[in-house]
């Protein structure tokens, strides 16, 4: 249907399927605005159910105003087509990221957990709407990140007449609670219960339960004992996995009795700023400053470097003067050489007035005096 006409809007390329119809990327020609339409198919519009469905569906999402949940601009039928126009959302679903990733991080997953609480809370509050079918092929990001909850062909307010599809069932397996495999009355825990495995799977890249056949995955979901999701991610905060298991308790009494209070146990936990601080503190024990010294050592300044004068032209010097006897005092050169081969020690007493020298001035007074006796000479 690329290319043609339905109102005042433009069919562009498929863009979604679904159990209640086809979803296109189309544009309204009078504003020049990007839009999704999604048309019921005329194989489809034959059977009296799915039109009703079809037309329940447009008139749910069009008395919701929530910014979690798709808005819908129009709808109309135009040679024997059904459709309705919804803002287009430019972004992947839920089980897109998880497709490509397996999971998503914990303060993520928790704040779409939150914002999807808030839409089916609102829905329900404002107009008894249960949406039936929460999965995370119906929950889409937009480019701000915002979760747009969308798709709600199976959704239905209760005290409504109930519509029955032959052959059909309401809402995804995986998904459903054990009152609606049971066949019991639904009320809005079931779609918390929903929420709560989704949340299960963005954590942990896998349902709670799952099975070979329909019978045997029902037969898990109301009889089989619950993982924990801490055991697939051990990193998992203690808190959100509470907050997972009492979504997705078997029994209803013990879950969330309104959205709205799960969605503030999600946002208590401030998941974000905790992981913040322990990245810090783990950045912190690896690497210390340099410029501040570890707990219990003193830091010296370093010293300064000393130069010393080479022994062997002082030795070579004495050598000279031994070989070299004078007048004045014959014996004083051998007492030189014999004090110059001494020069390492801290004290040095000179041949003339028995005067001692010590510390850093030894080598430049007993210089001094050997040149002057040298040069009497």
């Amino acid at each position: 249907m690329a290319g043609q006409s339905l109102g005042g809007y433009v069919l562009a390329e498929e863009i979604g399927r679904g159990s209640m119809g086809i979803v296109y990327r189309g544009k309204q020609i009078a504003l020049e605005r990007e839009v999704a339409i999604k048309v019921l198919p005329r194989s489809l519009a034959k059977d009296a159910s799915y039109v009703a469905r079809f037309i329940r569906e447009a008139q749910i999402v069009a008395g919701l105003n929530h910014p979690n949940i798709v808005q819908i601009y129009d709808a109309g039928q135009q040679n024997g087509l059904l459709y309705f126009v919804m803002e287009y959302i430019q972004g992947p679903t839920l089980s897109s990221l998880l497709h490509i990733d397996g999971s998503i991080p914990q303060h993520s997953a928790a704040e779409y957990a939150a914002q999807i609480a808030d839409a089916l809370d609102a829905a329900y509050l404002e107009r008894n709407v249960i949406h039936r079918d929460i999965k995370p092929e119906n929950l889409m990001l937009d480019r701000r990140g915002k979760i747009k909850v969308m798709d709600f062909g199976l959704a239905r307010a209760m005290g409504q007449q109930k519509i029955t599809v032959a052959k059909k069932l309401v809402g995804s397996i995986y998904y459903a609670s054990p009152e609606q495999i049971w066949g019991q009355e639904l009320d809005n825990r079931s779609d918390i219960y929903a929420l709560g495995v989704v949340l299960y799977e963005m954590v942990t890249g896998r349902r709670p339960f799952t099975g070979r056949s329909l019978a045997e995955l029902s037969q898990a979901i109301t009889g089989e004992e619950l993982k924990s999701p801490g055991i697939f991610n051990t990193e998992l905060s203690p808190g959100l996995e509470q907050i997972i298991l009492r979504a997705i308790a078997r029994d209803r009494n013990e879950r969330y009795r309104h959205a709205a209070f799960m969605a503030h146990a999600l946002r208590t936990l401030d998941l974000r700023t905790r992981i913040a601080e322990r990245r810090q503190e783990a950045v912190l024990l690896r690497t210390r400053p340099p410029d501040i010294p570890s707990r219990g050592r003193t830091v010296h300044p370093p010293k300064r470097p000393q130069v010393r004068r080479p022994m062997y032209l002082e030795l070579d010097l004495a050598k000279s003067l031994a070989d070299q006897p004078t007048a004045h005092s014959p014996a004083f050169p051998a007492r030189a050489a014999s004090e110059l081969s001494l020069t390492r020690v801290k004290t040095i007493r000179l041949p003339a007035g028995n005067r001692e020298l010590s510390g850093r001035n030894k080598r430049r007074t007993f210089w001094r005096h050997l040149r002057r006796i040298l040069s009497n000479n």
